[in-house]
């Protein structure tokens, strides 16, 4: 009975003290863990990488709690035909736009434009560097686009 009040006191003593220090709110960890799920996944879009699109998009299926992106999510998970995981996510990157934009971070973000993609209606999308490197195009016009806008700096 003392051994199992000792391990009582020791667990309620570790979680107090290992949770004072920590400054970061859920909103932006998630918002944080969503970035980097997405950017997966346009990664893999750049690649030309349907199968890597897949996996990366039901990765992020599991951490997220936002029912604005499930639908793109969803088919980008759902599918290897890299022609409709572009177009969803297209739909995909302007609702992590918004939600980029709603929930100021730290992490510094490139809002880039391609406007040939879509035979030309255009298409926007996120990115972590400055150098485009086009989700819509992949290695047929990798560098096709350019930065509109800087988003958290």
């Amino acid at each position: 009975m003392k051994n199992l009040i000792a391990l009582f006191v020791l667990v309620l003593l570790t979680s107090a003290c290992g949770s004072g220090n920590s400054t970061t709110t859920s909103t932006e960890t998630s918002s944080g863990n969503n970035i980097e799920a997405y950017l997966a996944i346009k990664d893999a879009l750049v690649e030309t990488n349907a199968e890597k699109a897949s996996e990366a998009a039901k990765s992020f299926m599991k951490a997220n709690t936002n029912d604005q992106l499930t639908a793109s999510l969803e088919t980008i998970a759902n599918t290897t035909d890299v022609k409709a995981q572009r177009a969803a996510f297209e739909t995909l990157s302007m609702n992590m736009y918004d939600i980029v934009k709603a929930n100021k971070g730290e992490t510094v973000l490139y809002k880039q434009y391609c406007p040939m993609a879509f035979n030309n209606k255009g298409a926007y999308w996120l990115a972590a560097e400055q150098e485009v490197n086009n989700p819509y195009f992949g290695d047929m016009m990798l560098h096709c686009g350019s930065v509109e806008e800087t988003i958290n700096q």
